[in-house]
């Protein structure tokens, strides 16, 4: 089964998560094709087969246990128990918490965190529309809205960053989540934040 995030709709492509089946020697199978695993490079990205067509039968190989994997290429370190024709139990966990879906819905969380959602880019660009509209009809109402755009951005940015640093999110990550490095968001925002 493949897993998208949020549930139904994925924002990336590159980022669908699915189970990976672990072979005895910790490595990953290559695809199936008809009933024979076939030849794969390192280099793929994510399996062509379900975990549970790696049952030993007809030749193919016998998987021990799965991981999470995700479409971009990354690979859970963790490995978690097979449930032969329990599919629930082998992606979400025995108890329906702790399984590979879990894992992968943390890797696709920290990623997607700083992410802006369509919707606020959807509102930024339609303020930046309207203000450069604005411009061609009323260049001064325009250097207005855009001067009090900016003091406000400045005044949120503050705020977001303060939030930011209380909630125990690292310079770096603030850092990287403006476009710069986690030195410059320290000096620019240390002062000014709970955590400093």
């Amino acid at each position: 089964m493949r897993w998208v995030y949020p549930e139904g709709a994925a924002p990336n492509a590159s980022h669908e998560g699915f189970c990976v089946a672990v072979l005895g020697d910790g490595s990953e199978p290559p695809p199936i094709r008809g009933n024979l695993p076939l030849p794969h490079s390192a280099g793929d990205a994510g399996p062509q087969s379900l975990w549970a067509e790696y049952d030993g039968a007809g030749g193919r190989p016998r998987a021990v246990a799965v991981r999470a994997g995700c479409a971009c290429g990354w690979r859970s370190k963790e490995m978690f128990p097979l449930f032969p024709g329990d599919v629930n139990a082998t992606e979400a966990g025995k108890d329906g918490e702790g399984g590979p879906l879990t894992v992968w819905q943390r890797h696709i969380s920290h990623l997607l965190d700083g992410a802006v959602p369509a919707d606020v880019r959807a509102q930024i660009d339609t303020l930046r529309e309207t203000i450069a509209q604005l411009a061609l009809t009323r260049p001064l109402a325009a250097v207005a809205a855009a001067a009090q755009v900016e003091r406000t951005g400045a005044a949120c940015l503050q705020h977001v960053v303060a939030t930011a640093t209380a909630t125990g999110r690292s310079w770096g990550e603030i850092g990287s989540a403006m476009g710069i490095t986690r030195q410059a968001a320290h000096s620019r925002f240390a002062k000014t934040s709970r955590r400093g």
